[in-house]
């Protein structure tokens, strides 16, 4: 498929390249998203894809109309985010045409390093205060010190579009990390999310607020307790033989 990242605005700074995709938890899609609203990131230029998702809607804000895939580009931090709306069905088809323009186009610009977010399953957690883990390629450990971050165990692995770009950077000996938070398999999970923010702080010293994911998280958790609540209702009381 003829995939192409069409730039409508110059990107001032190429040192962070971010992106992520909805996964375990939507926890990369979540991060990506939120840090183009808070961080009040400028659209410059789109990912066109011939067979791209028939979707259109106001996702960002009520100021630009979406399109499936988009390039954000924040120039004090120095952040450029690459979003995919609406993934589903077309990234399990095309995701290897999808990952290896991006990851091109990434080392072709020079970026400094590469910041990708996921998540994992938290059954997987052995310890309920470890909060996340982390992957890098063979560029990122030569060129950053690895010290006070917990690598994925051996032998577990990342699957989708977030492996195949990370699989990408390593042939293209791109520094790049994974941020993997622990995250509920099922549903989103903004909680992980503000996770991931957070550690993205330690890696660049910037400072997002997460404010918005707090509430929505805070909402999701009121509309499961009413759904347990409304269960039990329904369930009666209990029945003697």
């Amino acid at each position: 498929m003829n995939i192409r990242i069409s730039i409508t605005e110059p990107i001032i700074r190429t040192w962070y390249f971010l992106t992520g995709f909805a996964g375990i938890g939507m926890v990369g899609y979540l991060t990506v998203q939120h840090l183009v609203n808070a961080l009040n990131c400028r659209r410059v230029g789109f990912i066109e894809m011939p067979k791209e998702p028939p979707f259109s809607a106001y996702v960002v804000n009520t100021n630009i109309l979406s399109t499936p895939g988009e390039i954000y580009h924040c120039p004090d931090p120095g952040f450029t985010i690459s979003v995919i709306h609406w993934d589903g069905d077309f990234m399990t088809r095309y995701a290897h045409d999808v990952v290896r323009t991006i990851a091109h186009w990434v080392y072709i610009n020079g970026f400094r390093e590469a910041i990708l977010f996921g998540g994992l399953d938290n059954r997987l957690r052995s310890d309920g205060n470890d909060l996340l883990r982390v992957t890098v390629t063979s560029a990122y450990r030569d060129k950053f010190s690895l010290s006070g971050v917990r690598l994925m165990e051996l032998n577990y692995a990342m699957v989708g579009p977030l492996a195949l770009l990370m699989n990408e950077f390593e042939r293209l000996n791109v520094p790049a990390i994974a941020i993997l938070p622990y995250a509920e398999p099922f549903r989103a999970d903004p909680n992980a999310a503000i996770v991931a923010i957070q550690f993205l702080k330690e890696l660049t010293g910037v400072e997002v607020d997460v404010s918005r994911l707090r509430e929505l998280a805070d909402m999701i958790d009121k509309e499961l307790k009413e759904l347990q609540e409304s269960a039990k209702r329904r369930e009666g009381p209990p029945h003697y033989i």
